[in-house]
């Protein structure tokens, strides 16, 4: 007879696979401390797989399988480009192919991808399902082609029924008969093939930050991303943002096909070597980002030979430091001034920087280590901008 695993996405089945289990799903959504052993009650499993079957014996059964929120599933489809838009063209592309090959016996023509969302919107609430491939019409197609039409792109499929659901709700990937029954081994299971976005930043220190800022915040998505620190490999010449370039152009050339984030520092020498990069034509693995402005720098304190002013820095002199939150920015009740340095005659302005850097990073390292983190609004947007590189 075999053995059979199933997802639930907020309790309801879908790609049934017997024997064995999609691996793709599982790395796409997925991460090896997801998957739980849990003792349950055997009158808990779930009705749409086994009907009543279980609905009156007592005792318990062991659940084994990966178990997530919808939101860190939907954030993990998004970091590899992910988003409404992507998985609405895709649906009509699919659309289009369906008609084209004469797939359904039905049409397809008049429904829109808002639609299309409604329907299994309705259906997963409904707990409405059937295992006969009738598809006579849109919704029975639906219940029995695992909430997806035929073409669509497995990560917009899994993206789609996502969007539909609450964040709070439960993806589960129930691997409990599959593995009981000698198919699957746990070890295989928890393998999880991701592969990574390397980050590449102008120096160490934003490195040390930004990693432990999304191990802090950001726990779910840490393995997804990988740092390089180029000190370690090149020599510095000129300023680091320069040696960004070399670095970044050295990949291009070597056609590294991973996906990249070049990001560069919000100031006068950030964006000045950014726009080398961005006026070439590189492969599109890789993404130029800068730190974003934000609202904590558009009247912030400045110290320059005509003396103490409050100025918009966005784009002059918004290194790592600036997005550590105000608490670490402020010393005896006041926020710690940028200082102005040298001018840079090409792009006619001056380049500032965090005065007491040494106290600033100090600070943030020992905020690092709480607990819990407070002021986080400008290091979240800064986090965002590599979240959000390939949507």
């Amino acid at each position: 007879m075999g053995s059979f695993s199933q997802i639930t996405f907020a309790d309801y089945p879908i790609f049934d696979n017997k024997n064995w289990y999609y691996e793709e799903i599982v790395n796409s959504l997925f991460q090896p401390n997801d998957f739980i052993c849990e003792k349950r009650k055997n009158s808990s499993r779930n009705k749409l797989v086994w009907g009543d079957s279980y609905e009156k014996e007592k005792g318990n059964y062991e659940f084994k399988g990966f178990k997530q929120t919808v939101k860190v599933c939907k954030q993990r489809l998004e970091i590899y480009g992910a988003s409404h838009k992507k998985t609405k063209l895709n649906f009509n592309r699919a659309k289009k192919l369906s008609r084209e090959e004469s797939f359904y016996s039905f049409s397809l023509s008049g429904l829109t991808y808002e639609q299309y969302l409604s329907e299994i919107k309705n259906i997963i609430e409904s707990k409405e399902k059937t295992y006969e491939q009738i598809g006579l019409n849109l919704r029975e197609s639906l219940m029995s082609d695992d909430l997806g039409i035929y073409g669509q792109s497995l990560e917009c499929h899994l993206y789609s029924i996502l969007s539909v659901l609450p964040e709070s709700a439960i993806v589960e990937y129930d691997l409990t008969d599959v593995i009981f029954g000698g198919w699957v081994e746990i070890s295989k299971v928890k393998s999880v093939d991701i592969e990574k976005i390397i980050i590449l930043t102008e120096g160490k220190t934003d490195v040390e930050f930004i990693s432990n800022s999304i191990v802090k915040l950001f726990p779910h998505l840490k393995d997804y991303y990988h740092f390089i620190d180029f000190e370690e490999y090149i020599v510095r010449i000129e300023s680091s943002a320069s040696a960004l370039v070399k670095l970044t152009t050295s990949f291009a050339a070597a056609k590294v096909k991973h996906p990249i984030i070049v990001l560069f520092d919000n100031d006068t020498a950030g964006i000045k070597e950014m726009k080398k990069l961005t006026s070439m034509t590189l492969p599109p693995n890789i993404r130029i980002l800068k730190y974003p402005d934000i609202a904590l720098a558009k009247k912030y304190p400045t110290i320059g030979p005509t003396g103490k002013k409050n100025m918009n820095i966005n784009g002059y002199a918004c290194s790592i430091e600036m997005y550590f939150g105000v608490d670490v920015l402020t010393k005896d009740n006041e926020l710690i001034p940028i200082q102005w340095k040298g001018f840079e005659s090409k792009e006619k302005k001056y380049q500032g920087e965090i005065a007491n850097k040494k106290y600033v990073q100090e600070t943030f390292r020992k905020k690092l280590k709480k607990s819990t983190m407070t002021e986080t609004k400008e290091l979240t947007e800064l986090l965002n901008v590599i979240f959000n590189a390939y949507r």
